[in-house]
């Protein structure tokens, strides 16, 4: 389930052990070829696969201009993260980006011989969409709390629910969102997309008392017995992590009450001007957390380029951080940077995610998702 979508994007970095100036070539075989921008200035082009919440970022005029700056023009197309190592040919590209490193583990088994180099430029917390009403119900009920200002779902209890089939209704409280349907969050089709893999992981490591599942036939019957009736029960779910995140933003936290999304998301929509976060919506992190570490998978050395411009010039961890996400290296300022400076509340500090999950290895994750699968 591959999403098409091809962006014009101005290009990419520099790689780490090779600094390109402004106007430099990019060496070596691989899909790069040249090109020139409006001023005659030669690029060269980059042809990379990302994930789609990724998608802004690369489109992004001052990222374009950053990447044109070193000579080069990045051409993207989006898929599920997941699906990259299955993507006939993406070995030709000059770069992918999964947005996890189960994915990017699963895309380096499959075509390590053609893999040079992977970099963790940047990252987002796994976090859900909700609004008031629903976390007043999620309160009263132990599932939800609220602590400095910022609101966490608690995952065991959580799970808990939805393992007793409850509904809203059965819930106290649940005069504020009098909903029929089960306490179910809303996610992406956990056979392609990053973010259902994510929590799936965070799901097991919560359902095995707070550990990863080694044993695959311990992830075989955890599967079978538990995890899939996260995702079967949904019914039809969307491929890309923008879909259910369009659907929150258009029709509201009470027609989608819990919605799976990566805290870059919500944070890029409320940077936006005229921002579609309405005063009712609320950001909330699972407790406890995973990350989505957004991961560069070079094949060639104009793709090492790329992972050296999004690691290392402070311009566009600028652009970065301004799209959501946070920043790893020296540049990991810039997302407390941006929050502080829109003067936006509810954000999780940086050094204070002390509860996170482990996700399990990508050949465990693999014999989850084929359980599941096949339940299909």
């Amino acid at each position: 389930m591959v999403a098409g979508v091809v962006l014009i994007l101005a290009a990419v970095v520099v790689a780490g052990a090779i600094a390109l100036g402004p106007g430099a070539e990019a060496g070596g075989e691989s899909a790069a070829h040249d090109a020139s921008d409006a001023q005659g200035q030669q690029l060269t082009v980059v042809h990379g696969v990302i994930g789609s919440e990724k998608e802004s970022l690369f489109s992004d005029p001052e990222a374009q201009a950053i990447f044109n700056s070193y000579g080069l023009d990045v051409q993207v197309t989006t898929s599920g993260s997941w699906a990259m190592a299955e993507r006939a040919g993406i070995e030709e590209s000059d770069f992918a980006s999964p947005s996890s490193e189960i994915s990017a583990a699963h895309l380096v088994d499959v075509h390590g011989g053609a893999v040079l180099s992977t970099t963790r430029p940047f990252y987002s917390p796994l976090a859900v969409a909700t609004g008031d009403a629903v976390l007043s119900v999620l309160e009263q009920n132990g599932i939800a709390e609220r602590r400095d200002g910022v609101w966490y779902l608690d995952m065991a209890a959580y799970l808990d629910a939805v393992a007793n089939g409850r509904r809203w209704t059965d819930l106290a409280g649940s005069d504020a969102y009098p909903s029929s349907r089960n306490v179910m969050i809303t996610t992406t089709d956990v056979r392609s997309s990053n973010s259902a893999l994510m929590y799936l992981s965070l799901s097991s490591y919560v359902l095995n008392g707070y550990a990863v599942i080694t044993s695959e036939d311990a992830a075989r019957q955890q599967a079978t017995d538990s995890l899939a009736r996260l995702f079967l029960d949904q019914g039809y779910s969307q491929s890309s992590s923008s879909g259910p995140w369009e659907s929150f933003l258009s029709k509201g936290p009470m027609n989608q009450p819990l919605t799976l999304i990566y805290e870059s998301q919500y944070l890029e929509a409320q940077m936006n001007e005229p921002s579609r976060v309405t005063s009712s919506m609320r950001i909330c992190y699972p407790a406890p957390t995973i990350f989505s570490d957004h991961v560069v998978v070079a094949f060639s050395e104009a793709g090492q380029k790329v992972q050296d411009v999004l690691e290392n010039d402070p311009d566009m961890a600028r652009v970065i951080a301004r799209h959501g996400f946070r920043v790893n290296g020296a540049n990991s300022a810039a997302f407390s940077e941006q929050v502080g400076a829109a003067g936006l509340t509810g954000y999780a500090a940086d050094g204070t995610f002390i509860d996170a999950a482990q996700a399990p290895s990508y050949e465990v994750a693999d014999v989850m998702l084929q359980t599941i699968e096949a339940l299909y």
